[in-house]
Formats: C-alpha cells, structure tokens, sequence
C-alpha cells in the first residue's frame, strides 16, 4: 500500500510526522469496522457499526423469509467495500483541516491529482 506523509504547519508546536495509508483499504473489506479500531478510530468504528445494524435490521423488518441472512451478508460486505474505498482519505483530509501539510513533493502530487489538497486550501 503507498504512503503519504504530512507534517503540521505551525513550527511553534512540534508534532511528529504522520504517515498515512494512501488508496482504498483493502484489510476493511473482511475485517470491517474493526479496521478503524485497530487504528483506534473510534467515531469510524461506530459509524460503520451501527450502518451496518441498521440495513440488517430495516432488513429483517421487511423481509420475513429465509433469504434475508445472505442479503445482509450481502449489505455488511458492501458497506465494507464503500468504507475500504474512501476510509483513507477520509484520514487525510481530516489530518490537512487539523494544519498538517504534505511533507515533500511526492505527496503533494499525489493528493493534488487526488482532488484533495488544493479543495481544502
């Protein structure tokens, strides 16, 4: 997977330079919200948690047959995957509106043609 590091803006306070995980999280598609709780992101974690519980619930609700077992499966795996797809970035534009700032030119290049760091500026 490729990184991107950034560092914070202001050289009055020091903070260590973060390195971020760039493109889709592919370990979230099979572990889920346990994801962003191994990178002891909490708010995520809920978020996909209780997204989950509600599609299966709504589900279940309305579907009084057999078939709605593999339908949630179904729904927990597609919430996986639209997560994976964008948790990471999600990341970095988080970390770029705290005053962190794309360490070298690399990373400033990559989250240019990403759309991300001159959307937030």
């Amino acid at each position: 997977m490729e990184k991107v590091y950034l560092k914070y803006n202001d050289e009055t306070l020091y903070k260590k330079t973060v390195e971020c995980d760039f493109g889709p999280a592919w370990p979230m598609i099979i572990i889920g919200a346990f994801y962003p709780l191994s990178k002891h992101d909490l708010k995520h974690f809920l978020l996909i948690i209780i997204t989950q519980i509600s599609l299966c619930v709504l589900f279940f609700i309305f579907i009084k047959d057999i078939i709605v077992i593999p339908i949630c499966i179904g729904m927990i795996l597609l919430v996986n995957l639209l997560f994976a797809l964008n948790y990471n970035m999600i990341i970095i534009e988080k970390l770029l509106k705290l005053g962190y700032v794309p360490m070298d030119y690399n990373t400033s290049d990559k989250l240019i043609k990403k759309g991300i760091y001159f959307k937030l500026q």
